[in-house]
């Protein structure tokens, strides 16, 4: 058995394509699972509740010693703790590579596309897609979108433009509508706490030597925060104590002006004017992480 993950905190992507590769291995004669390292946002919830899927269950065992195929993600620290000692037989990913070490050499895919999910369509042949339901290429197109910003991000490829055609007519959906419902749901924040919204959205990554945690909110309008925003700088500082972090960074992105707003806790980057606003960042992957490394020293 392949136990399917995607990364902790995760977004459509980190689910919907870990269920549908746990598919794609079985529809290739090998036995998969998929499970989810958190709780679901609530665009995730829609996707699944529009596709009329089950979401994989959250992950509640160690992975020592079992076969394991990761989605969405090869940094270390935004898997379980578990992941070091498990046997990963498998990758499909569209971020930089991460330091995993594995046991024996795994099957991997990594492209620099919009999504993960893109990457995964891509590799399944005529056949096997055939043999997905209207259903199942809903939870495809949800990540494509979901990860593209409905390919608005810089990160969006002529590949995802592909995916997003061929999904859209196998599934049947109004694209228009359904992105529209698909960003409404993406960007709600209404009745979350500060730390539930800090943690809607996070993954640590090392920089320079540093633990850097990068949460991230995809808002219509910054405003949207302005009642909590105070409570999530108090947040943030405990996150920063919480995980020993050297910096946690909370982007504040506008999907309209495609402008983000950046705040900052822990004793890395103290010297940057906060909020710090970088006209045109979208994306985490292609744009904060790169600014990241330009800012912070080397850790001594």
């Amino acid at each position: 058995m392949i136990d399917v993950i995607g990364h902790l905190n995760p977004d459509s992507d980190a689910i919907c394509s870990a269920a549908m590769t746990a598919r794609w291995l079985t529809l290739r004669g090998q036995q998969a699972t998929a499970w989810r390292l958190g709780e679901p946002n609530r665009e995730t919830q829609f996707i699944f509740e529009y596709a009329g899927l089950t979401m994989p269950e959250r992950l509640t065992f160690e992975l020592t010693d079992r076969d394991v195929w990761l989605v969405d993600f090869t940094e270390p620290a935004q898997g379980p703790a578990s992941l070091a000692e498990s046997n990963v037989v498998g990758i499909i990913d569209h971020h930089r590579l991460g330091g995993l070490v594995t046991r024996l050499p795994p099957e991997v895919w990594v492209k620099p596309v919009g999504s993960s999910a893109t990457l995964l369509w891509q590799l399944m042949t005529e056949e096997e897609r055939s043999q997905l339901s209207a259903a199942e290429a809903v939870l495809l197109l949800g990540a494509v979108l979901s990860d593209t910003v409905t390919l608005r991000s810089p990160t969006t490829t002529s590949d995802d433009r592909q995916a997003v055609e061929a999904l859209t007519q196998k599934t049947g959906v109004d694209l228009e509508a359904f992105s529209r419902d698909l960003l409404s749901a993406k960007t709600s924040v209404e009745g979350m706490s500060a730390r539930e919204l800090l943690q809607k959205d996070i993954k640590t990554f090392t920089i320079h030597g540093h633990s850097v945690c990068v949460a991230q909110l995809e808002l219509y309008a910054l405003q949207q925060v302005d009642a909590v925003l105070d409570d999530l700088r108090l947040e943030m500082a405990r996150y920063a104590d919480e995980k020993n972090a050297a910096l946690v960074v909370l982007m504040l992105t506008d999907i309209n002006l495609g402008d983000t707003s950046l705040w900052f806790a822990g004793p890395a980057l103290s010297d940057i004017p906060q909020p710090c606003k970088v006209e045109g960042m979208l994306s985490r992957k292609k744009q904060m992480l790169p600014w990241l490394e330009s800012h912070l020293k080397p850790r001594q």
